[in-house]
């Protein structure tokens, strides 16, 4: 055995190869297959004890890197001398550079120097696996704003770091059938590592209504993620009232009055609802039963009179009424009056203790406030009586045939004298015992 001792020195080194032509046929995702020529005992006769093979994922230059390297943890026997060898080395992973060397031993523990040293690259490994559910959390929200969070996910399930994460809203549930038609939110940050904390806010969104935010993830060959429960974030409560519409405007048009009014501003407006009024300070109607979308309105048959007042409320989502608005007054006769005049009174004569009855028209233009100023026969004032904000058309203002001071009047002759800013009408009144 010593003599083989002393001429092992001779033995020559193997010479790895992954086999001419056959290279890509010998390296798999997770595998290389490795082949030499059998070293002999003695040089190039006998058969050698033992193989040393090793791999690094980095390169083997010299003995010492050899011996960092990783062994095999069943080394391949040796055949004869000569013997085409193989070897597969399993366990590997998909697209890593490896290197690969091989030393021989005797019986007596001889070794040969280091064979070449093999590089090879394992393959990709194909992405058939999509990452994996991307669960949001509600973090904050607030009048206009959700902010969410969650998790990344991995390229690969929870493993490798994923290309892109989506996060999608809508005021209604979203299932896969809707992810394509939600709103793609804004800012989501780039995917970091699997377990890497994220969020994004949401900005603008109506917090009156309901809010639902979902997430996935995308890899780099386009693979997405299954969608996870979606985030619901109930709408909060609106108590605000909308304010009142502007611009109230009227006008006849055909049998009817259309009503119009400028928009409101509210981005959670429901409807405008319409009253009307046959005076200006008389009790308002509702003329809508539910609120009307557009800023008009055609009351299709007022009633017939002179004049008509509207005003207009508006309503939002959570169903507040605004205040209503400032009141437009239309004419809606031709005939209407145009000036304030005074009937001739009745009864007429009268007796002391009546009621006179003096009948006013109320002009639809101008001042609707005058002054009945009741003289004796003599001029002198007896009682005064102050018409404020009459309807137009006419007025039947009543005299109890009291003066001032409330004592009833004594028979005589009495002149009603009407002022309309300068103009003065005159009407008399005979009163008997």
């Amino acid at each position: 055995m010593s003599s083989r001792s002393r001429s092992f020195a001779l033995v020559l080194c193997a010479v790895l190869s992954t086999g001419a032509g056959r290279a890509r046929a010998q390296v798999t995702e997770t595998s290389v297959t490795l082949g030499w020529t059998a070293p002999g005992d003695d040089s190039t006769s006998g058969r050698a004890w033992r193989y040393d093979l090793r791999w690094a994922t980095t390169p083997i230059v010299g003995a010492s890197d050899f011996a960092a390297a990783q062994p095999l943890a069943v080394m391949p026997i040796p055949h004869d001398a000569g013997t085409a060898e193989s070897f597969t080395v399993t366990g590997l992973l998909p697209a890593t550079d490896y290197w690969f060397a091989l030393v021989t031993l005797d019986e007596s523990g001889n070794r040969s120097g280091l064979s070449n040293v093999l590089q090879a690259t394992t393959l990709e490994s194909p992405d058939v696996m999509r990452p994996a559910p991307v669960p949001l959390s509600l973090v904050a929200s607030t009048a206009t704003s959700v902010t969410v969070g969650w998790n990344d996910s991995g390229d690969d399930s929870l493993s490798g770091r994923a290309t892109l994460t989506e996060v999608r809203w809508s005021y209604a549930p979203i299932g896969e059938a809707q992810w394509a038609l939600a709103n793609i939110v804004p800012g989501v940050p780039p995917p970091g590592d699997p377990g890497t904390a994220q969020q994004v806010t949401l900005q603008g969104v109506d917090r009156t209504r309901e809010v639902y935010l979902v997430a996935r993830a995308r890899d780099d060959v386009n693979r997405v993620s299954a969608l996870a429960t979606a985030v619901h974030v109930p709408h909060l409560l609106d108590t605000a009232p909308p304010s009142a519409p502007l611009g109230l405007t009227a006008a006849v048009e055909g049998t009817g009055v259309r009503v119009q009014w400028e928009p409101n501003p509210e981005a959670d407006l429901r409807g405008y609802h319409v009253f009307r009024s046959l005076s200006a300070k008389g009790l308002y109607t509702r003329l809508t039963t539910t609120p009307v979308a557009l800023s008009t309105f055609v009351d299709p048959a007022p009633p017939d009179t002179l004049l008509a007042w509207y005003k207009v409320t508006a309503m939002d989502a959570s169903g507040n009424e605004s205040a209503r608005s400032v009141s437009t007054r239309v004419t809606l006769r031709a005939d209407a009056p145009l000036q304030w005049a005074i009937a001739p009174p009745y009864p007429n004569p009268s007796h002391v203790g009546d009621l006179v009855v003096l009948p006013l028209t109320v002009p639809v233009v101008g001042s609707t406030d005058v002054v009945i100023d009741i003289q004796d026969d003599a001029g002198q004032h007896v009682r005064a009586l102050h018409v404020t904000n009459a309807t137009p058309g006419i007025l039947k203002l009543v005299w109890d045939g009291r003066n001032d001071a409330g004592r009833m009047t004594v028979p005589g002759l009495y002149r009603v004298w009407m002022r309309d800013g300068a103009r003065r009408e005159l009407a008399r009144i005979v009163r008997q015992p």
